[in-house]
């Protein structure tokens, strides 16, 4: 009766009956598969939950990392312009070390040249004076008669200063005078010619220098020392060929006298 009576009870449960322990058994394995489930359940929680996490993760470690592409593609571009920038400072800097090296060789050769010319000048305004009195005085005729009389200037004076005893130095003092005349230069002429009547006094030059002392007196307008000069060469050198023309040019000069344009004293 039990039996059919526990059929009955679970049979619209069961497929067919089963015995007492087969019951309890099937209960106690329900209760473990309701624990796996139980179980199951916390650890799809758990996975669900770490999944979300895992999710949110990835969703930043994507946000940062398209971030960083764009901050990479943003550097990249940047280099790519930075370099692109330096490779144009270098070939300008190329082109002016090219320039540079141009002005350096152009200035080389200027300099070269311009030592070229410097050493010219330097042989034209100061000539190498010959050692030897011979050859000192021939170079100074030498340019002398080729019209370079700065240069002839300088190779008399040293040849005077050097050799003043020499008969020819005088001679070379009124050449000195006499250039000055030639270029006009009257001032200069006149302390030349007074320079060898002093210092060469018994020299056959010096009645040839106080007529051109007196000539260039004349023609500084300075008539009275001329006339006094004129006569002092007549008194003195009354046989040089020179004391025949006093007379006449004192003529001449005491009638420019009366001109103060031409004569101021």
């Amino acid at each position: 009766m039990r039996f059919h009576a526990a059929c009955a009870l679970v049979g619209f449960a069961l497929a067919g009956c089963v015995t007492t322990g087969q019951g309890e058994k099937m209960t106690a394995d329900i209760g473990q598969l309701r624990q796996r489930l139980d179980t199951m359940e916390v650890r799809d929680r758990d996975i669900n939950q770490k999944v979300g996490q895992l999710r949110t993760v990835l969703d930043e470690a994507t946000a940062l990392l398209g971030r960083n592409s764009a901050d990479l593609g943003a550097r990249m571009a940047k280099n790519e312009t930075d370099i692109a920038a330096m490779t144009g400072k270098i070939e300008e800097a190329k082109y002016l070390v090219g320039e540079l090296q141009k002005q350096v060789t152009l200035t080389t050769s200027k300099v070269a040249t311009l030592e070229q010319n410097q050493q010219r000048i330097v042989d034209r305004v100061a000539p190498t004076m010959p050692e030897d009195k011979e050859a000192l005085w021939k170079e100074a005729q030498r340019r002398l008669s080729e019209g370079q009389r700065d240069d002839a200037r300088r190779f008399l004076r040293s040849f005077i200063q050097r050799f003043p005893d020499d008969p020819r130095a005088p001679q070379g003092q009124l050449q000195v005078g006499m250039s000055f005349v030639q270029e006009l230069k009257h001032s200069n002429a006149v302390a030349e010619f007074s320079n060898l009547i002093q210092r060469f006094s018994r020299s056959p030059e010096v009645p040839e220098a106080m007529w051109q002392l007196a000539e260039s007196f004349v023609v500084l307008k300075f008539c009275g020392d001329a006339k006094a000069m004129y006569q002092d060469l007549a008194k003195r050198y009354p046989k040089s060929p020179r004391a025949s023309q006093v007379k006449e040019r004192l003529h001449e000069v005491q009638k420019i006298a009366r001109d103060k344009n031409l004569c101021t004293s």
